[in-house]
C-alpha cells in the first residue's frame, strides 16, 4: 500500500459520466471543505498537519493546514507540508462519494505500479511517518464518522491478482497489523507460488468456494472457513467456480 499529492480546479462544477449517469462533480475546494470538517472531529486538539493536494487535470494546487479543531484551505503548494496527494478531479469525487476509498486508490503490488491516487511523504506528524500517513489516509478521506468501507467488487481495484480493498493498516516499532477484503473470480489467483511474508496471516472465506495452496498442501476451501498462514509459507488462492470467492485477509506481527 503506497501514498500521495493534490491540485485543484476552479469553483465551477461539471457533470461527467463516470459509470453512473449524470454524476455531478464537486469542485475540489468544496470536497476539501467537507473532508476537513469531518476530519477535525476525529482528531484530538494536539493534531497539527499541513497537506498538499493537486488536481492532475489542470495542475492547480491547494494545501490545507489543520491545527486541532481549526483548519484552513489555501491556494498553492506548501513547501513545509507533511504529505502531498495527486489525482484527477473525477477520482477525488469518486473517493468523496464513497465509490472507492483512498486506501484502495493507493494500493499497489510494486512501487513502479501506477495508482489513481498518488502520494509523496515529506515529514512525520507524530514521529512515525508510515503510521501518520496510514492514519491520515484512512480518516481524512472518509466523511463517515466511523470510517465506513463498502466491500464490493465495484469499489475495489485488482492488487495481488484479486479485487482488493484495504481496510485497516497500522505499524508501530516494526509491529503492525493489516486487513483487507478480496474477491477472487474464475481465472484470477491471489498471489503467485513463492510469494511469502515474514509475519503470520489468516484468510477467512466469507463467500463461495475455491482452492488454496498453503505450503506443500493443496486444499478445497469454502465459505465460513479460516486458514492460518505461517510466516514464510507459500499461500495461493483461486476458484474454478463461476461464483466469486470472497475473503478477509488479516496479518499482524513484526514486519506487517
Amino acid at each position: 500500500l503506497i501514498l500521495i499529492s493534490f491540485l485543484f480546479p476552479g469553483c465551477q462544477t461539471e457533470s461527467k459520466k463516470t459509470g453512473r449517469e449524470n454524476v455531478q462533480e464537486k469542485d475540489i475546494t468544496l470536497i476539501l471543505e467537507d473532508w476537513c470538517k469531518s476530519f477535525i472531529n476525529k482528531t484530538d486538539s494536539n493534531y497539527v498537519a499541513t497537506v498538499n493536494f493537486t488536481v492532475s487535470d489542470n495542475k492547480r494546487s491547494h494545501h490545507i493546514m489543520i491545527d486541532g479543531n481549526d483548519y484552513s484551505i489555501s491556494e498553492g503548494m506548501n513547501e513545509d507540508a507533511n504529505f502531498s496527494f495527486r489525482s484527477s478531479l473525477e477520482h477525488y469525487n469518486m473517493i468523496y462519494r464513497g465509490d472507492i476509498t483512498a486506501f484502495t486508490s493507493m494500493g499497489r503490488e510494486n512501487m513502479s505500479d501506477s495508482t489513481p491516487l498518488d502520494a509523496d511523504f515529506h515529514k512525520a506528524v507524530t514521529g512515525n511517518l508510515m503510521n501518520d500517513i496510514l492514519f491520515f489516509v484512512q480518516r481524512f478521506f472518509n466523511t463517515s464518522p466511523h470510517d465506513k468501507v463498502v466491500l464490493a467488487k465495484e469499489n475495489s481495484r485488482i492488487v495481488h491478482g484479486g479485487h482488493a480493498i484495504p481496510v485497516f493498516y497500522r505499524t508501530s516499532d516494526e509491529i503492525g497489523v493489516r486487513s483487507a477484503w478480496y474477491q477472487v473470480n474464475r481465472g484470477q489467483q491471489v498471489n503467485e507460488p513463492g510469494d511469502t511474508n515474514p509475519f503470520p496471516q489468516y484468510f477467512i472465506i466469507t463467500r463461495g468456494s475455491g482452492f488454496a495452496r498453503i505450503g506443500n498442501d493443496t486444499l478445497v476451501v469454502k465459505e465460513n472457513e479460516a486458514y492460518y498462514i505461517e510466516p514464510g509459507s507459500d499461500h495461493v488462492f483461486w476458484t474454478e467456480s463461476d461464483e466469486p470467492m470472497e475473503m478477509i485477509f488479516l496479518a499482524w506481527g513484526e514486519g506487517a
